[in-house]
């Protein structure tokens, strides 16, 4: 599948890309004198995209009539808190502390992102180097995540490597050290076919249920999480693009399956919970706990006290 989004043509100075942001949070970076991350090391820039509840067209389980409806089911306030719960204990902590700090991350909200959520969201893009925020208005979901990574693409890198995850997704500690790694390992499959895929199929589904977190180790490969799309700068491709679950009939891949690289949420709010048993990897509850603190820096009992927030008894909740 080709790019919904005209490829890029102008030649732009890559450090005005990476400061690509919103004025409000602009002005909270030069307060506090941060700078925004350079994401291209040795031709080889590093990109990830997050949704999170954004009203457009398509891509959401829950069919609505009208964007009016689409937006007043994503701004719901029950549902912002589980998100950003979800958000603040899954996916941020394994982004602050990437090993190799030379990425952008891109977080998509929708341009209407109702206050106190707007503001909580650009605090943390204040405060992590990486993040940047953009503003999509109410149009196709493809074209809007196209229009948010065109931006912030390096039309001077050799390569472009673009992620993906959902809010609820984490990753690893060394993601992005290992995609640059692995890239180079498999650099000469990129440069005879100029798309490739890099595929991480060993996490974790973190299910949560009335507040009870339990972590469930699989093998599971194109996940929305754990994997990404190699591209030439200005060739039209992103990695929305692609659907993840075939995107190795549509060029090629490598898959790594060594290390756990991906957490995956799976709540009532999603429905990524159904797995194969044949997929499960045996592990002991205390060494998955570890596991979920070293490689992903989530703390379970911070989340355990956050869901208990939402659910509003007040009751322990145990993994």
């Amino acid at each position: 599948m080709r790019s919904v989004a005209a490829p890029l043509r102008q030649k732009v100075n890559k450090k005005a890309l990476s400061g690509i942001s919103p004025v409000r949070q602009s002005a909270a970076m030069a307060a506090q004198g941060r700078q925004p991350s350079e994401s291209t090391v040795k031709g080889v820039q590093v990109i990830g995209l997050c949704r999170f509840s954004v009203p457009s067209s398509g891509a959401f389980q829950t069919e609505h009539e009208t964007i009016e409806e689409r937006r007043a089911f994503l701004y719901d306030p029950r549902r912002l808190d589980q998100r950003f719960a979800w958000f603040e204990h899954v996916n941020l902590p394994g982004i602050e502390a990437q090993k190799d700090p030379a990425f952008t991350y891109i977080l998509l909200l929708g341009e209407d992102l109702p206050e106190p959520w707007r503001a909580r969201m650009e605090a943390h893009a204040a405060r992590i180097p990486q993040m940047v925020i953009e503003y999509a208005p109410p149009i196709h979901h493809r074209q809007a995540c196209a229009d948010a990574m065109a931006k912030h693409i390096d039309p001077d890198a050799e390569a472009v490597i673009q992620f993906r995850q959902d809010d609820d997704d984490g990753v690893a500690v060394d993601f992005v050290q290992r995609l640059r790694r692995d890239f180079r390992k498999t650099r000469g499959v990129f440069k005879d076919r100029g798309l490739m895929a890099l595929d991480y199929n060993r996490g974790i589904n973190l299910h949560e249920k009335t507040g009870t977190l339990t972590p469930v180790p699989l093998y599971h490969s194109f996940l929305g999480a754990g994997f990404a799309v190699c591209t030439r700068p200005g060739d039209g491709n992103y990695v929305l693009d692609f659907y993840h679950h075939v995107i190795w009939q549509q060029m090629a891949a490598v898959t790594f399956p060594s290390a756990f690289m991906w957490v995956r949420g799976a709540h009532d709010g999603n429905d990524s919970g159904k797995v194969s048993e044949n997929w499960k990897i045996k592990k002991d509850p205390a060494e998955l706990r570890q596991i979920l603190r070293k490689r992903f820096r989530i703390d379970l009992p911070a989340f355990k006290a956050a869901l208990r927030v939402l659910d509003g008894s007040g009751k322990d909740v145990a993994e």
